[in-house]
């Protein structure tokens, strides 16, 4: 027997694309689930993926009933017995020549043993086919191959990246920004909890970069939105003031566009001043309160008389963040709506460079329970951004929560670990490729573990992602113990001394 081979397919299993192979532990003892093997029939190669293996003396009647349909094969595994594997395995794909070279497909023609009942390894030639497929190194299988990706049939369609908190999303996102930012990609980042400003800061010096914040957050420079383009509903939705202090506010912006070519916020403070100190006490107090919500709005510094250009947001070899920790979730819906409008409208001008559009958070942006200021522009951008050079990107841990349109649209899926049954339903129902074995291994995933499916990826690959980023990484979890003994040494904290006896 060559050393490439590994045992013979016994039967069918339980189901369908379930496949019973037997194998000595000299030659399967090795091998770890997730494994793709190969058949040979008379048309393709079939690729298997272990799910498991188990001994001899673990069979199940079931198992030995499906063999009574080669009782020869039976017999010699009893006699090696104990020293026999039954491997479980599912068929995931084939390769096969339709007149343009050898190509890998999702489904298979042939039958199982059609040619010879021989599984073997993987030849050299397949490995590549299968797992080496560009440029983006991003991790290895479990049996060790390097897996890169390839960056058009990467980004030409949108992308997802869904996993629980914990699962190494936000350090996986990171690594593919950095590889891509190599390649001078343009790429925007909303980011709703600052995590990824030290990635971006610490990428290579020929790498331009631009840190955008928001209200409370860390950045180069503010993002601010045009106060003339805002309605006094817009306001009211900012800040939650009642209808007579909106309509006050309606009164004084349709008086200042009649009045002013040109006003800012303070303009519109003033007159709410002026609102204040006259007319009946219920005028009076409706006013007070609409300063008071506008000037703490106000102080924020996201109100201006202009918006940041298109052209310093986006633009090749840069990577942009739009930082918004702190800032109430209402405000933040309402900006991304204004970014991913503007940037909607420029692409399909082609005022500035293709570009991928990473949202994190997506749920918060386009959920699935309700509509918020940013739902139609995410669902616009998932159905007609990849026509306008946009890779929409969304990022989210509960896809059960993220606008199905929206989720439907990515048609490239890379799923971390997942436990909530609803979450794991929507990847069922979004993603392709998606088996009952693959489901039910996601729970199981350990950290930076990731399975990366869909148009561009007939075969679904599970891969232990890089763990040598270059840039820094943001998103770590907190050293409880080691926070304690740093604030518990600080000079300028009191301390108290609690009473031993009341």
């Amino acid at each position: 027997m060559s050393n490439n081979i590994l045992g013979s397919v016994l039967s069918q299993g339980r189901k369908a694309d379930e496949v019973l192979i037997v194998s000595t532990i000299e030659k399967a003892g090795t091998l770890k689930k997730g494994t793709i093997i190969a058949h040979d029939t008379l048309n393709e190669v079939i690729l298997l993926q272990v799910t498991h293996k188990i001994t001899w003396s673990d069979l199940s009647e079931q198992d030995l009933f499906l063999m009574n349909e080669n009782e020869e094969l039976a017999y010699k595994i009893i006699q090696k017995s104990p020293k026999s594997y039954i491997l479980h395995s599912i068929i995931v794909g084939a390769i096969r020549d339709e007149g343009e070279g050898p190509a890998i497909f999702g489904g298979t023609t042939s039958f199982i043993a059609d040619k010879t009942p021989e599984v073997r390894l993987l030849k050299p030639s397949e490995v590549k086919m299968i797992y080496d497929k560009g440029t983006l190194e991003v991790g290895r299988t479990v049996d060790g191959h390097k897996v890169t990706l390839p960056i058009n049939g990467l980004i030409q369609r949108h992308l997802s990246i869904i996993g629980m908190t914990g699962s190494g999303k936000s350090y996986l996102l990171g690594l593919l920004c950095e590889e891509l930012a190599l390649h001078k990609a343009a790429i925007l980042i909303i980011d709703p909890h600052n995590e990824y400003i030290p990635m971006a800061q610490t990428l290579p010096r020929e790498v331009g970069k631009m840190l955008y914040s928001i209200g409370s957050a860390v950045g180069l420079n503010t993002y601010t939105l045009d106060v003339q383009k805002l309605s006094a509903f817009d306001f009211q939705h900012f800040t939650g003031m009642g209808i007579g202090s909106t309509a006050i506010v309606e009164r004084i912006i349709q008086n200042l566009k009649e009045t002013k070519s040109q006003y800012s916020i303070q303009d519109i403070l003033q007159h709410l001043d002026s609102q204040a100190r006259k007319g009946s006490p219920s005028e009076k107090a409706a006013a007070t309160w609409a300063r008071n919500y506008i000037q703490t709005l106000t102080n924020t510094g996201m109100l201006g008389t202009s918006e940041p250009p298109m052209r310093e947001m986006v633009n090749a070899n840069q990577t942009t963040v739009v930082a918004m920790s702190g800032v109430k979730e209402r405000i933040q819906q309402f900006i991304v709506t204004s970014i991913l409008q503007r940037i909607f409208n420029a692409r399909r001008r082609k005022e500035i460079s293709p570009l991928i559009l990473v949202i994190e958070e997506a749920h918060r942006f386009a959920p699935s329970a309700e509509k918020v200021s940013s739902s139609a522009i995410m669902r616009t951008l998932a159905a007609e951004g990849r026509k306008f050079g946009i890779c929409l990107v969304v990022v989210s841990q509960r896809p059960n929560r993220l606008d199905s349109t929206v989720l439907s649209q990515c048609v490239t899926n890379i799923v971390m670990k997942v436990k909530n049954p609803s979450d794991l339903e929507s990847i069922k129902n979004s993603a392709e490729n998606v088996t009952d074995d693959i489901l039910n291994e996601l729970p199981r995933f350990e950290r930076g573990e990731a399975l990366i499916m869909g148009e561009a990826f007939p075969i679904s690959i599970r891969y232990k992602t890089r763990s040598d980023r270059k840039t820094k990484h943001g998103g770590k979890n907190v050293n409880f113990v080691s926070e304690w003994q740093k604030h518990n040494q600080e000079k300028n904290v009191k301390k108290f001394n609690f009473p031993t006896e009341i």
